[in-house]
């Protein structure tokens, strides 16, 4: 699922990706950061396609763990594992052990399978929560689609809005949105706000839904 906007590439478009990289003698790196949270939708990594030692995997503990568990791994194959292992060979031996030890615990206890669902039940709870709110509170608001996972919403905002200004505003009567300028690799195509619905107090979204349609309505 990317980030921010909880898209997915559908199978024919990860084959021609492959297909691509295999037929430059390339590599694709692929950070699937989301891969426990899909809430309508599994992931399906391109990892899981290449038999050719094409693509990097990487995958982390840490967003459905704890951010305290700094632990991630690399899958790869071929020429591409040879290369990792010898870079990171010596670096590797001062992983902390007990988060080593940490992580192990977390993914062989029979609880973690049960946690993962519950969260999935969650993260599509406030989704949905936040998607209302929105709706009801601040209709200015466009979403281009309902992510199937993920954690965030990529809201767009109609033409000619001053995102600073927006920012500035919902910040001053406590809601904190982060401008979606930075997750353009060239010049935006339109004012977007990423929107995170995993945060500790889902009940606050209609307020912070309020506050976002009043700062549009005054922008």
């Amino acid at each position: 699922f990317a980030n921010p906007t909880g898209a997915r590439w559908t199978d024919r478009l990860a084959e021609r990706v492959l297909d691509v990289v295999r037929g430059r003698g390339a590599f694709l790196i692929e950070d699937d950061w989301a891969h426990e949270f899909g809430i309508t939708a599994d992931p399906r990594p391109v990892a899981a396609r290449d038999d050719t030692g094409h693509v990097v995997y990487v995958r982390s503990l840490t967003k459905s763990t704890s951010t305290a568990v700094r632990v991630a791994a690399i899958i790869a194959r071929g020429p591409a594992r040879d290369r990792i292992l010898a870079d990171a060979q010596a670096e590797s031996m001062y992983v902390s052990g007990l988060l080593q030890a940490v992580a192990a615990d977390v993914v062989t206890q029979p609880g973690w399978r049960t946690h993962l669902k519950g969260l999935r039940h969650q993260l599509a709870a406030r989704r949905d929560l936040m998607v209302a709110s929105l709706a009801d509170h601040a209709p200015q608001v466009h979403l281009e689609a309902i992510p199937q996972g993920g954690l965030n919403l990529w809201a767009r905002l109609p033409d000619g809005t001053d995102l600073p200004a927006l920012a500035r505003a919902c910040e001053a009567a406590g809601v904190l949105v982060v401008p979606g300028d930075e997750w353009f690799p060239a010049e935006p195509t339109g004012a977007y706000l990423r929107l995170n619905y995993s945060g500790p107090n889902p009940a606050a979204f209609p307020d912070a839904a309020r506050i976002i349609g009043r700062a549009l309505g005054s922008d």
